[in-house]
């Protein structure tokens, strides 16, 4: 089985050809880096240098689809004009499939620009490209066109212990604005408070209880990463209503807050708390992280002093 990885000298698409070749694949990667024969090499995987963000010319889009599976793993403005390029060109019984965050556009570009005969899969993996394995983690499959590919592609995720899910595209994007699009933007807009605020990190971690350090660390853990992933995330999804929502809910809690009604204040926690759920089970796995943390802490600190 071959299987082609368009930006596969990205973080996910190196991810992704390790994968696929450590479940016998033949992979190819194909990237406009500098990097990509040297990244191809210590793969063990094959290479294709090339600009995919200037669209391939016909002969170069040719090679790119004498593959079994063609993944894209590019960002999520280069996709849709990548899937009008190779989609026509891809044969019968061969499979498209994506990796983007947004689900809507890509789908229905993918049916858009391809015969019926080629398989047609979204997917949306819920992990980034330090994870070790697969195992544990949230894909989310949005199937188009099913074939034997897909089944191929479903069964080695399922053997590598990828909780799947299967959704619309429509779903999709309607519950990842929410998941993933609030707490970014609330992530966001916390470390840029910080920053206005000149507010000293490094020095406050010696006050801070583990839980508000794991809170900071995920300020962190989303500033260490790809800028242009997140804001393409944040234009992309339907956000409008979402922060508008967010935003007028912050400002009535403010409010409420610079009038000293702490009465209205708790009402509004209780409400939410009888809106959101098991919170008994939300304490008690969240105690567990946060005992990870204070181990993990505690031997750091135990490691230094033997130093």
């Amino acid at each position: 089985m071959r299987v082609t990885i368009l930006g596969g000298a990205g973080g996910m698409g190196r991810w992704f050809a390790t994968f696929f070749k450590d479940n016998g694949a033949e992979v190819r990667i194909v990237d406009k880096s500098a990097k990509t024969e040297a990244i191809a090499e210590e793969l063990g995987v094959q290479f294709m240098n090339t600009d995919i963000s200037r669209l391939p010319d016909e002969s170069q889009t040719e090679r790119i689809v004498d593959t079994d599976v063609l993944l894209l793993s590019v960002p999520i403005d280069l996709t849709g004009a990548l899937i009008e390029r190779v989609g026509p060109e891809m044969r019968d019984g061969s499979l498209l499939m994506d990796i983007t965050s947004v689900k809507k556009a890509p789908v229905e570009l993918m049916s858009r620009f391809t015969n019926e005969g080629v398989e047609l899969l979204g997917t949306h993996p819920l992990y980034g490209p330090s994870a070790k394995s697969m195992r544990g983690q949230t894909v989310i499959f949005v199937p188009l066109r099913k074939g034997p590919l897909y089944e191929w592609v479903y069964g080695m995720f399922e053997r590598n212990g990828a909780k799947i899910e299967i959704l619309t595209a429509e779903e999709h994007d309607e519950i990842m604005s929410v998941i993933l699009g609030l707490p970014h933007f609330i992530l966001i807009a916390f470390g840029v408070t910080l920053k206005e605020l000149e507010f000293d990190i490094e020095r406050s971690r010696k006050f801070m209880s583990p839980m508000y350090e794991i809170l900071t660390d995920f300020v962190g853990r989303i500033l260490h990463q790809d800028p242009r992933l997140y804001a393409l995330m944040q234009t992309n999804f339907e956000m409008g209503r979402i922060h508008e929502t967010f935003l007028g809910c912050a400002k009535r809690i403010q409010e409420l807050v610079a009038a000293g009604d702490v009465d209205a204040v708790m009402a509004e926690m209780v409400a939410v708390k009888k809106h959101f759920g098991d919170t008994a089970q939300a304490m008690e796995d969240s105690d567990g992280v946060i005992e990870e943390k204070i181990n993990r802490s505690c031997e750091n600190h135990e490691s230094a002093r033997y130093k």
